[in-house]
């Protein structure tokens, strides 16, 4: 008797090792591999982030979620990202509002030149608008998080101060941000559609004398030594979006889904005090390095926001989201009625 229990117990702890065991392969057997592609250098506070970011998904999902970041670009431009998100090649894009605008066009909303003019304005719109945004992008994407990329500038070679100084040079534009080239051009300022790789050509051969841009990429790539006149009033915010493919979301359990997000919006949060810093670091060093910072005074800055007013009706409900345009200005609206 003793004998059979002996050989009972044995076979019960051998029998649980099985289980064990047989849990322990089908948890490796659930790990979901996810693939981030940025466009953004790995030697930077956002790549740094990324990958900051990737272990704090492994281990808000106990290693059921496990990333690896591609920077620098090595995933293509937006428009591929976004086609290989789809294929699920890989899992999840940081985009800016140029990628963004393909899942979501009303986002462009947020980047009318000079509709929303502070990170003061900015915060308040987004607090608003963040769900119905999210509610417009294209199904088979998920936003997890939005942040704020900086605000687009004015560089040019000669001076510039108002909207007709500008409509004197040839304006430098990516030839993605269609909305915002529509508003230029319907503004009466020529633009040249161009990428990072042919500016200095250009600029070298006078096919532009301008261009507009975040001052976080105008100083690693020495552009203010060519362009060192910069308009000291921010144009428009460069939106952010890390999106995840639908097909892998739908993977994680709702628990995971909402510890995901949680520590995604973290890391952005904290990227998006970082990029403030980043900018006014950008700005100083090639204020140091020649760049002539050039403030309109209140007149001209009113100039060029009169200017956009008369462009924007022919615009709204053709490039921009009527119902968005007419929220965003009531919020906007209520702020500046109160200062």
């Amino acid at each position: 008797m003793k004998k059979c229990l002996i050989l009972f117990t044995l076979a019960f702890f051998f029998l649980s090792l099985g289980v064990v065991f047989a849990q322990r392969g089908s948890a490796r057997s659930d790990v979901i591999n996810v693939r981030i592609a940025s466009s953004l250098p790995r030697n930077s506070d956002w790549g740094r982030a990324l990958e900051r970011l990737a272990s704090d998904w492994a281990r808000v999902t106990n290693n059921q979620l496990r990333a690896v970041v591609s920077h620098d670009g090595r995933e293509g431009n937006e428009t591929r990202m976004l086609s290989s998100l789809s294929s699920d090649a890989i899992q999840v894009a940081v985009l800016t509002s140029a990628g963004i605008s393909e899942i979501c066009p009303e986002v462009m909303c947020l980047s009318v030149p000079f509709f929303i003019r502070n990170n003061t304005e900015l915060d308040l719109v987004l607090k608003e608008v963040q769900p119905v945004l999210e509610s417009h992008v294209r199904n088979d994407f998920v936003v997890i998080a939005w942040s704020k990329g900086g605000w687009v500038y004015l560089f040019s070679k000669e001076r510039v101060l108002t909207p007709d100084d500008l409509r004197r040079q040839k304006l430098g534009t990516s030839p993605g941000l269609n909305d915002m080239n529509t508003t230029f051009r319907t503004m009466g300022f020529t633009l040249v559609e161009t990428d990072l790789s042919t500016i200095g050509t250009r600029l070298a051969s006078n096919m532009l004398n301008a261009i507009y841009m975040i001052p976080a990429a105008i100083a690693p790539m020495q552009l203010h030594r060519s362009l060192n006149h910069m308009l000291e009033l921010p144009i428009a915010p460069i939106m952010g979006a890390i999106v995840m493919n639908r097909v892998t979301w739908n993977k994680f359990s709702q628990a995971y889904q909402q510890e995901i997000i949680r520590a995604t919006r973290q890391i952005a949060s904290e990227f998006d005090a970082s990029m403030a810093r980043t900018e006014a670091s950008a700005i100083s060093a090639m204020n140091r390095d020649g760049l002539s910072v050039n403030k309109p005074s209140q007149a001209q800055q009113e100039n060029w926001f009169t200017d956009i007013q008369r462009a924007t009706p022919s615009l709204v409900g053709s490039v921009f989201n009527r119902d968005l345009y007419s929220r965003i200005s009531e919020i906007l609206e209520r702020s500046r009625g109160r200062r």
